[in-house]
Parts: C-alpha cells; structure tokens; sequence
C-alpha cells in the first residue's frame, strides 16, 4: 500500500492504514536484516521516521499523553540502530561528496579516505543492534500501532501548521547561528513536514501537491550538509589527513547552507498564520472546483421531449392588385332603395 491518504478515507482510518503499511514492511525486512545491515538500519530508521509523522498527526485522536507514550516508543527503537547506522553514514556521506574531493584533494587521497571508514564500518558491530531492535518489535507484534479514534480533517490542518511553524522556527535559529547541531534540527522538521505533507496531500491537494516535493527536496539539501559533519567527525584524529580538506569541506558547506536558505525562504517564509489562511482557502477553492461540475449537471433542466414536425405553411398567394374605382357618374340623392341593394351585395 501506498504511504497516503486517500481523499476517499477518514483521517483515522488513513493515518491507521498508512502506519500499519511502514510496520508490516518494516517486520518483513527484518527478517533478511543479517544480509545487509546498513541498509538495513538505514530503511529501518526511514520507516520509523514515516510512523512517527503519522503519529504527530494523529496526536488529536490519541490525546497528547498516549502521542508521547507511542512517539517515545518508536523513537527508543530506532535508537537501537544508531551505531549501526553511523558506521555506514560515512560511507555514504562520502560517496556523495566524492565528486567534490576528487577535485580538491585528487583520487588517491579519497580512496584513502574511503578505507579508513570502510575499516570502521567493519569493526562496527552488526548483530547485537539489529537483535535488539527486533527484539523490541516483537514484544509489540500484534500491538505496533494503535487504534485512532475517530477524528476531523480540521484535526490534520491544525497539525500540519504546528509542523509549518516548527520548521519555520528550526529554519530562522540554523540560519542565524549555523551551528551543525540547529542545522540538523532544521533539517529533521523539514523532513517531517515534507512526510506529512506526502502522506495527506489529497486532503489538501492545492496546497500540498507540490509543496511535499519541495520540501523534501529541502530536507535532502540540508541531509547533504549532514554529509560533510559526518565526514568532519570522521577525520577529526586523521592525521594522515591532506592539508586543505578541512577548508575544502567548509566552503563546500558554506554553498549548501545558502542554497537552503533560499530553498527555505520560499516553502517558510510567510508567517503560520498567514500560511494556514492559505492553506484553508486553497482547500475551499479545489471543494467548489471539485463539486462545480457535480452541481452544474443537477441544476440543469431537462431537455424536452421531441414534437413531431408540423408540415411547413402553404406559402400564402401574393394580394391581387386592386382596381382604381371606376369615376362615378354626377353624384345624385341617395335613395333608400339604392342603400338595401348594396347592403345585400355586401353580405352576399
């Protein structure tokens, strides 16, 4: 099933239907988690990543004390894949990057670069995390999502714009510090955003068609800023190290950061409130265009039946031309006789 509510759904049975989807494929691929244990962890942590949005929506159905209990919940599991997860992000991060250090330190000193954090991720310990983790997932297996109360769509807007104002909050304290640790709040909320937005965007389709694409498109921006923190951590004690990577890999974050500003800017520029104004009115705009054809085609009046075809008129004969009055003889007293014969010959 698709990670999406669809239009035709009650806001508790698509949220329910959505979370139960990431939890099925989630304990499907922990059965072949021993095959490739980072992407494994990787996966795993998206899929908790999608619950835990769904789960913020729904926090109106569930009442704030059992939203905690649930997010704190999932969160606690995904922790159990943390070191995992971090051996293989180096890796990662730098397999995006490489394009970019081949250009500044050349590619003998990259491949250097790639062994040593390949060592680390084979030292890293594999199996006691994914035990764990699966081991927390079987102790809910019949009870990993729970059941939603029935809830309003007013329920989803009011969400969506704490998850509006959250992003905007993160996006002004990154910005005005930089400090790696405010950037990755940042890009943690824009990632939320971006998977609530996905995940009811028929609800809302105006307003969020596109903007759950831009927004995940944000996050991924500032994921690549998380890149290059990952691979300063790793070469933090790398001696061997060439001179100039730092400054190289600063420069290069120095670019991203702006790039995200203005990607930011543009999806949380305007005020939550002024956003949700938008937002509402956009969703009244697709209900009249939706329902417009729907009323045209009630109202409409219903054709007549059909008349047989009356013969065409006999064209009428063109008026005979009438004779100028004969000049009357000298006038002469009127008799009363001459008066009953016209009146006769005018009846007749």
């Amino acid at each position: 099933m698709t990670y999406l509510v669809a239009e035709s759904e009650t806001p508790a049975k698509g949220l329910s239907r959505a979370m139960q989807d990431q939890a099925d494929k989630l304990l499907d691929e922990c059965e072949k988690a021993k095959e490739a244990p980072g992407s494994f962890a990787h996966k795993a942590r998206v899929r908790v990543k999608k619950i835990r949005a769904a789960l913020r929506l729904a926090e109106p159905m569930l009442g704030r004390k059992a939203y905690r209990k649930q997010n704190r919940w999932w969160r606690n599991a995904a922790r159990k894949l943390s070191d995992l997860r971090d051996a293989g992000a180096r890796l990662e991060a730098l397999d995006s990057l490489r394009p970019f250090l081949i250009a500044r330190i050349g590619s003998a000193m990259t491949r250097k670069l790639t062994e040593r954090f390949e060592k680390e991720q084979r030292a890293a310990e594999a199996n006691a995390p994914i035990k764990a983790f699966r081991k927390r997932l079987k102790k809910r297996d019949d009870r990993l999502i729970p059941r939603l109360p029935a809830g309003k769509r007013s329920d989803i807007a009011e969400k969506l714009a704490e998850s509006y104002r959250a992003s905007r909050r993160a996006m002004k304290a990154a910005l005005e510090t930089g400090e790696p640790a405010l950037v990755h709040e940042w890009r943690k909320e824009a990632k939320s955003h971006a998977l609530q937005a996905r995940l009811v965007r028929q609800m809302f389709p105006a307003a969020l068609e596109e903007r759950h694409i831009a927004a995940r498109d944000l996050a991924e921006l500032l994921g690549a800023v998380q890149d290059i923190e990952v691979v300063f951590e790793g070469i933090a004690d790398w001696t061997e190290g060439p001179e100039g990577l730092a400054e190289a890999l600063q420069a290069r974050r120095t670019e991203l950061i702006e790039e995200a500003r203005a990607a930011g800017e543009a999806l949380f520029g305007a005020k939550t409130k002024a956003w949700v104004k938008l937002l509402a009115r956009r969703k009244r705009k697709a209900r009249k265009a939706a329902a417009a054809p729907k009323k045209a085609s009630r109202s409409a009046p219903k054709a007549a039946p059909r008349k047989a075809r009356r013969p065409a008129p006999r064209p009428r004969p063109a008026p005979q031309p009438q004779h100028e009055p004969l000049p009357m003889a000298a006038e002469q007293p009127a008799s009363p006789i001459g008066h009953e014969i016209e009146m006769t010959v005018g009846n007749a």
